[in-house]
């Protein structure tokens, strides 16, 4: 059965704590969790319409079924092929891998982590603290604000020019409720229950794929159209703060646009029951899918769901110092899994035109 999508859980921030320094936290994020709102609805269709057919959306470059790049981060499409049985196309893999600033992936099958699919905190005896395990300090919770509310989301610094860039989802930037860009994004890597160790970063400009936008938009309006699940990435960029980068502060995570991947290490910041989206948690899954439901996407047995959108499939972890590669983007899911697309050439090219 496809996936249904998640929304983000909602959230009413109290006070907003800025950095001071690189040195003295910041003070707590005082926040009051409310119940998640329900994502938009498609308009249903009259009884005996004919189904609509999917649009085709093209990456930045023609997908392939082999695997062209020189760069070995993993199996292309989780083994499967490019194109999904409804039609669908993924992101195109281009032979670009940046490494994390610190730490190096174990390029190897499987994953270095026990399997599990429970969402439970990752590393809770270890400190979100500079320098330390990759993972705990570059993955961060992500608050979006609009007019109509406010949700979560989860995102993670990478290795960038700037040092100040994001990785999530495009549906984090992006308010299907107003089908315009969010009116505030801010973002606390290494949060832990209502503290920012790292200080709270106020984003500047962001870009998610054209290819997002328009099959997205027919999606919103009633289409079944799914494409803009193997879309459903971007990037945003942080201001910085007294001189300093996110990557100064919490490290950059790696990034594969090799579309390959081996087994994953998913963490983010779930808010659905039992969750509250105040502590990160993880899924690890070492025999991926790809194709479920005839969508581009990565599936993953995880029970995270509202919240963890934006999560990194961090691929090639190694657990000593938290270095690997994101090689997809979690993008909908829940009890019945984890599901997100492939990174290739078009997320590559938003990075550089976001980040030059």
């Amino acid at each position: 059965m496809r996936p249904a999508r998640s929304a983000a859980v909602a959230v009413a921030l109290l006070a907003v704590a800025t950095m001071s320094g690189c040195v003295l936290p910041p003070p707590p994020l005082a926040t009051d969790i409310r119940l998640p709102q329900a994502p938009p609805t498609q308009p249903s269709r009259p009884a005996g319409e004919p189904r609509v057919e999917p649009t085709p959306v093209a990456p930045d470059a023609p997908i392939t079924t082999d695997d062209e790049t020189d760069a070995d981060t993993g199996e292309l499409y989780a083994g499967g092929r490019g194109r999904t049985a409804e039609g669908y196309q993924p992101d195109a893999p281009v032979d670009v891998v940046l490494e994390p600033t610190r730490g190096t992936p174990l390029v190897a099958p499987g994953v270095a982590m026990p399997t599990h699919d429970d969402g439970d905190e990752l590393l809770p005896d270890s400190p979100h603290a500079a320098g330390g395990n990759l993972l705990l300090t570059s993955v961060g919770r992500l608050v979006l604000e609009a007019e109509h509310a406010e949700y979560t989301c989860s995102g993670t610094v990478i290795n960038s020019g700037s040092g100040l860039v994001v990785i999530t989802a495009a549906h984090c930037i992006f308010d299907d409720a107003t089908r315009d860009y969010y009116d505030r994004i801010t973002f606390a890597p290494g949060y832990e229950r209502g503290v920012a160790p790292f200080g709270v970063w106020e984003a500047e400009e962001w870009w998610v794929p054209t290819q997002y936008l328009e099959s997205n938009e027919r999606w919103l309006d009633g289409a079944d159209d799914d494409a803009w699940m193997g879309f459903d990435f971007g990037f945003i960029r942080f201001a910085p703060q007294r001189g300093s980068t996110l990557e100064d502060v919490a490290g950059g995570q790696g990034v594969s646009f090799t579309a390959e991947t081996n087994g994953v290490v998913i963490a983010g910041y779930p808010g659905n029951a039992p969750f509250d989206a105040e502590v990160l948690r993880h899924c690890a899954e070492d025999d991926l899918s790809y194709g479920a439901g005839g969508d581009p996407n990565y599936g993953a047995d995880c029970a995270m769901g509202d919240g963890a959108s934006g999560s990194g499939f961090v691929s090639n972890l190694d657990p000593a110092t938290g270095a690997g590669h994101i090689t997809a983007i979690y993008s909908n899911g829940g009890e019945s899994g984890a599901y997100g697309p492939p990174l290739g050439v078009t997320a590559y090219n938003g990075l550089r035109a976001l980040d030059g």
